[in-house]
């Protein structure tokens, strides 16, 4: 009789530690959640002419709008806008602009295009460097110091376009001076330089690449802009 309430006891123990045991794993277990994106919202100040504000295209089809658009989809952070750019400005029109225009303190993205004006109304190569130091010393001032988080772009070729074929020889001879000149001060002042003037050629033969007025490139083009780019403007914003 001992033996068997023994044994009893023993069968109780056993079934109560199991119980004890599996009340607690089932306790334990985490739901599994789906990795979410985290967004983030991000400031971005874009200088520059009609090269930047996006002359005879939709606002929305501009290359900073679409390079908003494009970290958005590829990184879910969101990008706000703000440009300081008109058509038909030179680096001086554009410093007067910067002066008048209310800015926040530091933006988490720069950017800078400009000189195919400065180019085309023949103005010494002189003053474009003088004027677009200053505008990179805005543009660092803007970023809060960090270089880093600034980008220039070169200026397209609008020889080959049917607006400038006529003066296609010249306008490359030129152009090639003022780009190669912006990007030794962009490397002097570490300062990173993307060419986009190799696909800016593509609107000599492709109609998709130009605007309605035959000059500006079409959303397309600045599409094709910012698919080189983008990988690296990613990383400026990290």
């Amino acid at each position: 009789m001992r033996n068997f309430e023994t044994m009893c006891k023993h069968i109780l123990i056993a079934f109560f530690a199991f119980g004890v045991m599996g009340c607690a794993s089932t306790t334990n277990i985490e739901p599994i959640e789906k990795n979410k994106m985290s967004t983030t919202t991000k400031s971005y100040l874009a200088l520059g002419d009609s090269y930047t504000v996006g002359t005879s295209i939709a606002f929305p089809d501009n290359f900073p709008s679409q390079l908003a658009d494009s970290v958005l989809l590829k990184t879910g952070d969101s990008l706000v806008v703000k440009l300081v750019a008109q058509n038909g400005w030179r680096t001086d029109d554009l410093q007067r602009g910067i002066k008048r225009t209310e800015l926040e303190e530091r933006y988490d993205l720069v950017s800078l295009l400009i000189g195919v004006n400065n180019l085309y109304q023949g103005l010494p190569l002189a003053d474009f460097e003088k004027d677009f130091r200053s505008l990179l010393d805005s543009a660092v001032k803007y970023a809060g110091g960090e270089k880093e988080h600034i980008f220039v772009v070169s200026i397209p070729n609008y020889g080959y376009t049917p607006f400038g074929a006529p003066k296609k020889e010249e306008i490359t001879a030129d152009l090639r001076v003022f780009n190669a000149r912006s990007k030794t001060i962009c490397e002097e002042y570490g300062i990173d330089y993307f060419n986009i003037t190799d696909i800016s050629l593509g609107a000599e033969t492709r109609d998709d690449y130009r605007a309605k007025d035959d000059l500006h490139p079409s959303p397309l083009q600045y599409a094709a802009w910012i698919s080189s780019f983008l990988d690296e403007v990613i990383e400026k914003l990290k």
